[in-house]
């Protein structure tokens, strides 16, 4: 094969399971954290986490070994790398079950925030048409019926799970930003909340997008491919973002810190002088004169008691 050949081909695909394996850590270090941080989370949402985790590891093996089998095992033999591997048709059911869970999670929240039942199941019918054409693709290309080439499925599959993305970001984005109130303090946090959803929402619509892109353009390298291999890593880092980001965010809703003293008021007759306050720089209190409304003095005792 000639060398440029190789740089598109196999050479891309080798450049996107390396990055599929950089993703990975990343999810990795986020779920570590996700199980150090919230314990009290219920056991449905830890097994989610990690059967997210599970399944982004098995997608990572099997481009791993097909990569493996390209690139060592069969290599010089010119035959054996024109051929399909099972491994490698097997990854987009993998990719499809990580795909599509993530954006479950957040079609549900979409339901939670809108109780839109139409809306809801419009943009899980598109999510739920881009896993199924996925999959029936890696079924087609184990049994050897596909062409390589761009196809009409293959390009349906690309588009509505991107459009489901991007909708996806735009619904909770308008939903979150129906919420803003008077307070500054909760409003900084929904302006938070919406820099999330679309940072989040947008960078697997636009990795999706570029994977489309590059089949359409490039239809007879690896490119796309190698793109595709990090998506769904990108939706469950998105999910493990939204997930740890939530200790942070509940920091900037509460209210300040009260301070650890605590005041006890006196009053003082209007006559009394000021020499009654003491004058002892050595207690262990902290005593201060203040004037009231009605011109009565009051004596304010600083203690260490928080109550």
């Amino acid at each position: 094969m000639a060398s440029q050949r190789l740089d598109s081909t196999y050479g891309a695909m080798l450049i996107g399971v390396f990055t599929s394996i950089f993703f990975q850590g990343i999810l990795s270090v986020q779920t570590y954290i996700y199980y150090e941080n919230y314990a009290d989370d219920s056991w449905r949402l830890k097994a989610f986490v990690a059967a997210l985790w599970s399944v982004d590891f098995v997608h990572l093996v099997l481009i791993c070994v097909a990569t493996y089998r390209y690139l060592i095992h069969d290599w010089g033999n010119d035959a054996a790398l024109l051929q399909e591997s099972t491994a490698l048709n097997l990854h987009l059911v993998f990719l499809s079950i990580s795909t599509l869970a993530c954006q479950g999670f957040f079609l549900y929240r979409v339901w939670r925030f809108s109780r839109n039942t139409i809306v809801t199941a419009i943009l899980a019918a598109a999510c739920l048409t881009s896993a199924i054409l996925n999959i029936y693709l890696s079924v087609q290309d184990i049994e050897h019926i596909t062409s390589p080439y761009c196809t009409a499925e293959i390009l349906a599959a690309f588009a509505t799970g991107a459009a489901a993305d991007v909708l996806i970001s735009l619904i909770l984005c308008w939903y979150l930003h129906r919420e803003m109130t008077m307070s500054d303090r909760v409003n900084s946090l929904i302006k938070r909340v919406i820099w999330y959803t679309l940072a989040t929402g947008l960078a697997t619509s636009v990795l999706a997008m570029s994977a489309l892109i590059a089949y359409v353009v490039w239809p007879d390298t690896f490119i796309s491919l190698a793109l595709n291999f990090s998506l769904g890593r990108m939706y469950t880092n998105a999910l493990l973002a939204t997930l740890n980001s939530r200790k942070h965010l509940r920091a900037r809703l509460a209210p300040p810190i009260a301070s650890k003293w605590s005041r006890i008021s006196v009053s003082v007759p209007a006559f009394d002088d000021e020499t009654s306050i003491p004058q002892n720089e050595t207690a262990m209190k902290d005593y201060r004169l203040e004037i009231g409304s009605f011109g009565e003095r009051h004596l304010t005792v600083m203690t260490d008691d928080p109550a």
